[in-house]
């Protein structure tokens, strides 16, 4: 039996490369809609409705108000009187298998652009990048490092199309993305990073949190420089974050977060993720392993045009 030919979503031109979309298209059109919570919880990416957008204004002024994500993030421990360990009788409930929704702009950092540019306040350099990057997309050149098979980093992580899942301990909670088989592991036992002299950018960096109730507050530092995703910015290896992790419906885990990048971001960005729970009553759903290794899409060949197009590819079963 002969599959139909996919038709590459991608396409490269000399200068750019571009990673085929289609698994993931594949992904979220069997994600179940969007699970239907109060309006302040933003549960369609593409409605700011006023009750959104004023606490979204809220939440962008408290991260104004510190200057570096470990001063925030040490604010709110401070709040939470140190915060609270977990036991084994009281764990949340974070079980199932979930994916992250697309926004109005696909695979968006955050998920209430609408326009051609993210919604980050830039440097002048970073800026400068950025404009490039979304004026070669209009054109049809891309980059994108991930078509090389060089790691998402975090915290393009929070991006990541494909499935995922969550185990939750009193000392560790380890989140996993499917995709490039990223695995974050956020130590609640009350350790603090590793000593300065002793740290070095990470492609997932070093994440250590608290439980405020039933809110996962993350510090991250240590990471990579990267690109939040294509014609979204980059970031640099100064990049710190600041999340807070809280279900807040039975199928909806949704993720605060404020990146502070001084050589990158002239303000902390702030960004909701949201995280639906796919159906999965008969069992069916497995968070594989993911290698983009001989992945067909890494074959190109020359166009009659003299650029560059992803090569067709047929499955085969027996």
């Amino acid at each position: 039996m002969k599959y139909p030919t996919p038709v590459p979503l991608a396409s490269r031109r000399r200068g750019g490369i571009a990673l085929s979309a289609m698994l993931s298209a594949l992904v979220f059109a069997v994600c179940s809609a969007p699970t239907q919570v109060g309006a302040a919880q933003n549960p369609n990416a593409t409605a700011m409705t006023p009750e959104w957008a004023a606490e979204k204004a809220k939440l962008i002024e408290q991260g104004k108000k510190y200057p570096s994500a470990w001063a925030f993030y040490s604010d709110l421990k401070k709040k939470a009187n140190g915060g609270q360990r977990l036991n084994w009788n009281n764990l949340p409930d974070w079980s199932g298998v979930y994916s992250r929704p697309m926004g109005a702009k696909g695979l968006s950092f955050d998920l209430d652009q609408t326009g051609d540019f993210p919604t980050a306040k830039y440097t002048p350099e970073y800026q400068a990048r950025l404009v490039k990057t979304v004026n070669d997309l209009k054109n049809g050149i891309e980059y994108d490092p991930l078509s090389q098979c060089n790691s998402p980093t975090f915290p393009r992580w929070l991006t990541l199309p494909f499935l995922r899942d969550h185990v939750v301990t009193p000392d560790q909670t380890t989140m996993v993305a499917e995709a490039f088989n990223m695995v974050r592991r956020i130590y609640t036992d009350g350790r603090d990073h590793i000593p300065e002299g002793d740290r070095y950018p990470l492609e997932l960096g070093d994440s250590i949190g608290f439980w405020d109730g039933d809110r996962l507050i993350i510090h991250t530092n240590q990471n990579m420089a990267h690109m939040y995703e294509r014609a979204q910015g980059d970031y640099s290896d100064e990049v710190e974050t600041v999340e807070i992790w809280r279900k807040v419906s039975p199928d909806t885990l949704q993720a605060d977060v404020w990146v502070y990048d001084p050589p990158a971001l002239a303000e902390p960005w702030f960004a909701r993720q949201r995280y639906v729970k796919l159906d999965d009553d008969n069992k069916r759903l497995r968070v594989r392993h993911w290698s983009c290794k001989g992945n067909p899409n890494n074959d190109v060949v020359e166009t009659s045009e003299g650029g560059s197009q992803f090569k067709e590819f047929t499955f085969e079963k027996n």
